[in-house]
């Protein structure tokens, strides 16, 4: 094992010059969510094209990767580079993110035997033969630290355990692992005694987990929304994850309100709050939050929702199957604009400080409009010279981007593709760009094929205007196709490479070709 690489990098961390990459340590790029890489300075709209841009190598896994990849920097010329990556055969893998040759991972770790997907008898996940690590770890560099959950099946169950692991060399720090276990008081669906318990059995651990106030928190949703379930947030102390700090049950005296945003990672602000949407599921207002965006402090040792948002029309979407959980909330930097969206495709643009609980009209909130023809499962920002961009790419829908004027968005489209018809769940999208340079800005997408197969494509689309392709995969398909796609996962753009994930047993890295 290489272990010295990693040991090297992480030793070097405290003195990443400020212009260096960043450090990718969680899902969505940052804690805001913003699905975005401001600080690469290799590629641009000029050299990401056919001829000097393509796929560069490939690491191979031993499963399904559903969650995104994470990528640490050298702080030192001839340092290693580091991307993790896990997969549904629950095995977490640390690679060379640089030298094609280096194809054995530096470190691999499998954390014991996954459920076969026949186990939960739920169509979405027969994409997969196997259920094991479903989201995105987070790291905590400062301690060496990566946290992931792994699905296990023992004596015909299913088994949660919350992992810490040494990115060194993959093994378990100390109180590691855990199973994870909750109960709470309510009356809600598959109570007894007046204690609603965490059925492992009934949940998937989908969302990207979270480091806040010393605690790493880990949200769970339904397979194929079979009841009884509910939503549930649980903490344990990122120091020593056998402590479980606090629980929070989205539906304690009610059923449903699952918490999958698409695997994305609940965003957090500066104070430790956490903002969650939930899906299908009772709603009212007191200790039941269906069909909502909730705020959650993570700053006492209770979980206490402090304010929240419930549209009007919130029964019509549960009875629709048009969860507001679909996207994950997006908070725009420096700002308190929080973004929100919904399957049904309405983008919620809302003050996080003042977030309106529900009134009739909705007209608490700041906007809602419709971006897409249908389904917001992710979104991606770009604060440029000219402003703030959005970026969204909606089933049956082409990529668009918006614009914001005076804290709201032009409904109009800024710019637009004009080609691409994407299928089910539409393109996943990340940004990659030099601060807010002109010339620098990609918006990087997956899209599966229109036919719903998971055979798909992966593009590039100059940031400044959509409607310009830059490149994808199909153009050179010989050198480039993408042999699956990883269908909510988002690409990892760091240091001139773009690491995305498959449903093939791969992980695809692609980049400029002859570097």
């Amino acid at each position: 094992m290489r272990t010295q690489y990693i040991s090297a990098l992480i030793l070097c961390l405290g003195t990443i010059p400020a212009f260096s990459q960043p450090i990718i340590w969680t899902g969505g790029y940052d804690p805001n969510r913003t699905n975005s890489n401001l600080k690469e300075t290799i590629l641009n709209t000029t050299n990401v094209n056919p001829v000097t841009f393509g796929k560069i190598f490939t690491r191979a896994v031993d499963g399904n990767i559903y969650g995104q990849p994470l990528w640490l920097p050298g702080s030192t010329p001839g340092a290693t580079n580091v991307v993790f990556t896990a997969t549904m055969h629950n095995t977490v893998f640390a690679f060379d993110a640089d030298i094609a040759a280096n194809s054995t991972p530096v470190w691999s770790k499998n954390l014991g035997p996954s459920v076969p997907a026949s186990f939960y008898n739920c169509a979405d996940l027969n994409y997969s033969p196997e259920i094991g690590i479903m989201s995105t770890p987070v790291i905590k560099v400062t301690t060496f630290t990566i946290y992931l959950v792994a699905n296990t099946f023992e004596g015909g169950n299913s088994v949660y355990r919350l992992h810490a692991l040494d990115i060194r060399n993959g093994q378990e720090k100390p109180g590691s692992p855990v199973v994870i276990q909750a109960s709470v008081p309510g009356s809600g669906s598959n109570s007894i005694g007046g204690v609603v318990t965490f059925d492992p059995a009934q949940h998937f651990q989908r969302p990207g987990l979270i480091l806040s106030n010393g605690n790493v928190y880990i949200a769970f949703g339904s397979h194929c929304d079979s009841s009884p379930y509910h939503g549930w947030f649980m903490g344990y102390n990122a120091s020593n994850v056998s402590q479980q700090m606090s629980v929070l049950c989205i539906t304690p005296n009610g059923n449903e309100g699952s918490i999958w945003q698409s695997g994305r990672t609940p965003p957090v602000d500066t104070s430790g709050n956490v903002y969650i949407e939930t899906a299908n599921g009772d709603y009212d207002g007191v200790s039941n939050w269906g069909e909502s965006v909730i705020k959650v402090s993570t700053t006492t040792p209770t979980l206490t929702v402090t304010d929240w948002f419930t549209p009007d029309y919130w029964a019509g979407l549960n009875s629709g199957d048009k969860d507001v959980g679909s996207s994950g909330a997006v908070i725009i930097p420096n700002t308190n604009t929080l973004l929100a969206g919904s399957k049904l495709g309405n983008l919620y643009v809302m003050d996080k400080t003042r977030m309106g609980h529900l009134v009739p009209g909705n007209g608490q909130i700041l906007q809602i409009f419709q971006p897409v023809v249908y389904g917001i499962y992710n979104i991606a920002l770009w604060n440029n010279s000219n402003g703030l961009s959005a970026y969204f790419w909606g089933w049956g829908d082409t990529i668009k981007a918006y614009k914001m004027s005076g804290g709201i968005f032009v409904t109009t489209p800024s710019s637009q593709g004009n080609q691409v018809i994407s299928g089910f769940p539409g393109g996943i999208l990340a940004v990659s760009a030099n601060g807010s340079t002109a010339g620098s800005g990609v918006v990087w997408a997956t899209t599966r094929n229109a036919n719903s197969s998971n055979f798909g494509t992966f593009h590039a689309y100059d940031a400044s205007d959509v409607s310009k392709e830059l490149w994808n995969s199909n153009m050179n398909p010989t050198r480039d196709t993408l042999p699956t796609l990883s269908k909510f996962a988002t690409p990892t753009v760091a240091n001139g490479k773009v690491f995305v994930p498959t449903y093939s047993n791969f992980l695809e890295v692609y980049g400029l070709l002859g570097h």
